[in-house]
């Protein structure tokens, strides 16, 4: 086995489907509710499995990782302008924020890059495809798992035909330029997308749920179109009982147990 791959089976360590959440948000646009006492908001997710964070948070709050139940820490490694939601930016500019090896070095297992394609841009997007190629070459030199995100920013303004069509397209643009592992929108027919990747995918909460129920219900569609699992953000650590809900997404996504007899136990 690889060093890839021995590390994301560690990480499932047996499970079928994984709960991840993320605190990545503030690299991107520095301000979400949730994460201003970030060893707190760290502290909600640690029953997940794994959790998305920038390199500088984890290298503060690193012995919070050191016990042998913690979650994998995944460092973001790219800083994209449409992620800059202050300025409602659309078109994608993307940068390497951090190298792999600068992320291995402030204690991360795993890192998460995202390539944003499709926005009517052909330089700027062979720009995006020479970085994301750059992070892999980076990954695959020292034998670390990448997560590949793909996130439509206009999702509001197409059809849902027309983003389940670009995840499609996208998602396996990035698994044949070397993502081990998939994070994207959960669409209309995302059985489609998870038979066109030869690799792992996730999907993600994209927006703050209304409510546990509905968290739970996202989570179970999501796997029973065969999603390995979900990477929800806002909608674990904003949650009033993150850790008690973080069960209950277990349990549905694990054990088959239905939305509505898990969220009794949140």
């Amino acid at each position: 086995m690889s060093g890839i791959s021995t590390r994301i089976a560690k990480m499932f360590d047996g499970k079928k489907n994984l709960v991840i959440s993320a605190l990545d948000h503030v690299m991107e646009y520095g301000d979400q509710p949730g994460i201003e006492d970030s060893a707190r908001a760290i502290e909600n997710c640690m029953a997940t499995d794994a959790l998305l964070l920038p390199r500088f948070m984890l290298r503060r709050h690193g012995e919070l990782f050191n016990r042998r139940s913690c979650p994998v820490p995944v460092v973001r490694i790219n800083w994209t302008s449409s992620f800059y939601y202050p300025l409602n930016y659309r078109r994608g500019f993307t940068s390497i924020a951090t190298t792999v090896e600068e992320a291995v070095a402030a204690g991360g297992e795993m890192i998460i890059c995202s390539l944003f394609l499709e926005n009517e841009n052909e330089e700027m997007e062979t720009e995006n495809v020479r970085i994301f190629s750059e992070v892999v070459r980076q990954k695959e030199r020292l034998g670390i798992p990448l997560i590949g995100e793909c996130y439509v920013v206009e999702h509001r303004e197409k059809t849902p035909e027309e983003v389940h069509n670009k995840v499609k397209r996208v998602t396996r643009v990035m698994a044949e330029l070397g993502a081990d592992l998939i994070k994207c929108f959960l669409t209309d027919s995302f059985r489609e997308v998870v038979d066109n990747l030869p690799v792992p995918a996730f999907t993600i909460g994209a927006e703050k749920l209304d409510s546990d129920l509905d968290v739970l219900t996202k989570a179970a569609m999501s796997v029973a179109q065969g999603a390995r699992g979900i990477v929800f953000g806002r909608n674990i650590f904003m949650s009033e009982k993150p850790k008690a809900l973080t069960a209950a997404l277990n349990r549905v996504i694990n054990e088959g147990v239905s939305p509505d007899e898990a969220v009794k136990a949140v």
